[in-house]
């Protein structure tokens, strides 16, 4: 994520073009390592126990060492230093760009201290964005006093990270009453910390997010591709109800509902936290002890 974050930056200062970008990212890949893959080289773990821990990431809002070392298969010692072999994906795009001839990384640190700058970012916030940890990132984000929306948007930025785009990028979320938007499809999770949770856009743009999820090339955001992005909330809203489960709290889901005709998203209070997914912006809106209703 702090990938497209910079690298979003450098594109939108004209510092690199949209297509150098795209090839830095395609480039980073091939020095990003799985954890898994490090950890079955390493002698570590075996295929096997490598491929266990993937499948449960797809029902576990976990990160793989983190599963690994429930399941015994790794010590936390042992995460570390793999982690420290997989490297950085802060400093993986620097080397990128150098590789790529670009830029150094001193200059591209000086491009950060103005990205601190215009951001009115601290040291500390720096510190957390390179590290690409959603749960360091995403308070950055969330403005200050919305600290009870945290947990289910960083359950929503990992999950759809995971099954939709790795190179998702969060904008400035913000508090309202009303988000104008074409299409959506939202869902509402009852019981002791009940949220409301909805994902819209304009025009097209929820399209990649129906079509990677749900598998299926859609013509249009229809109510079939919002029922794909309803599956998706779903999914979210599953992991974030299992989560909470473990300290006692139950939740109840309830069916999705959407509509691809719609003015705009209301509710009492409500957060939206635009995310950039497959080049399309896209509104994630979390409620928290009311509903949405979409209009």
């Amino acid at each position: 994520m702090v990938s497209s974050i910079v690298g979003n930056y450098l594109v939108d200062k004209g510092i690199i073009s949209f297509e150098q970008f795209r090839d830095l990212l395609a480039e980073q890949q091939k020095v990003r390592v799985k954890l898994g893959l490090i950890a079955v080289a390493e002698g570590l773990m075996t295929q096997e126990e490598a491929d266990k821990v993937n499948k449960l990431q797809a029902v576990m809002d976990k990160r793989f060492g983190d599963i690994a070392v429930e399941k015994g298969y790794l010590t936390d010692g042992q995460v570390e230093a793999l982690l420290k072999k997989q490297g950085n994906a802060y400093l993986a795009f620097a080397q990128t760009l150098e590789n790529q001839q670009l830029m150094t990384v001193e200059q591209l640190e000086q491009y950060m201290i103005d990205f601190q700058r215009e951001n009115n970012l601290t040291i500390s916030d720096m510190e957390d964005l390179k590290s690409d940890d959603v749960d360091r990132i995403m308070p950055l984000y969330i403005p200050s006093g919305c600290e009870k929306y945290l947990n289910a948007a960083g359950t929503a930025l990992r999950t759809i990270m995971r099954c939709v785009d790795t190179e998702i990028y969060p904008e400035k979320a913000y508090v309202t009453e009303k988000c104008e938007n074409d299409n959506a499809a939202m869902q509402y999770v009852d019981g002791e910390q009940n949220i409301t949770c909805c994902m819209a856009g304009k025009g097209q743009a929820l399209l990649p997010v129906a079509s990677i999820f749900g598998k299926e090339d859609f013509p249009e955001v229809n109510e079939d591709a919002l029922d794909a992005v309803g599956e998706l909330l779903n999914c979210i809203n599953g992991l974030y109800a299992s989560a909470l489960s473990q300290s006692g709290v139950s939740l109840e889901l309830y069916p999705p509902e959407f509509s691809a005709e719609i003015s705009a998203v209301e509710g009492k209070e409500m957060l939206v936290l635009p995310l950039h997914i497959k080049g399309q912006k896209v509104d994630f809106i979390i409620a928290a002890g009311n509903k949405i209703e979409i209009k």
